[in-house]
């Protein structure tokens, strides 16, 4: 059965809670996140928003912990670990909020659901 001939309808991204509406003939920018419909562009704006949050929250985090290690008495041992899981945070939380972006535009790879070609 060729992808056209699929009926319309809401089929599963490769982002769980996530999916995409189906025209019967190709993919839309219409989504439904957890149940409630959006569009791509909307659901990429929220999601950058969270990033940058994320971002914010995380700088502060990482500044706290240096000024706390350079003016407290607090051991070094006791404040690195919070400077180095802070820091690797900051680095890796874009790389997965980026990689779920992608992911939302993709369809799932099961038997019944139209590829993005």
């Amino acid at each position: 059965m060729s992808e056209r001939g699929r009926a319309a309808g809401w089929f599963e991204t490769r982002r769980r809670g996530t999916r995409r509406w189906w025209d019967g003939a190709r993919w839309t920018e219409h989504l439904s996140v957890r149940g409630r419909e959006t569009t791509l562009a909307e659901d990429r704006r929220a999601v950058r928003r969270q990033l940058i949050l994320t971002e914010l929250v995380l700088v502060t985090l990482l500044v706290g912990s240096i000024l706390i290690a350079l003016w407290s008495a607090l051991p070094v041992v006791v404040v690195r670990p919070m400077i180095v899981a802070t820091g690797t945070a900051l680095l890796l939380v874009p790389l997965v909020i980026s990689r779920q972006l992608r992911l939302v535009a993709l369809p799932a790879r099961r038997p019944g659901v139209p590829t993005l070609r």
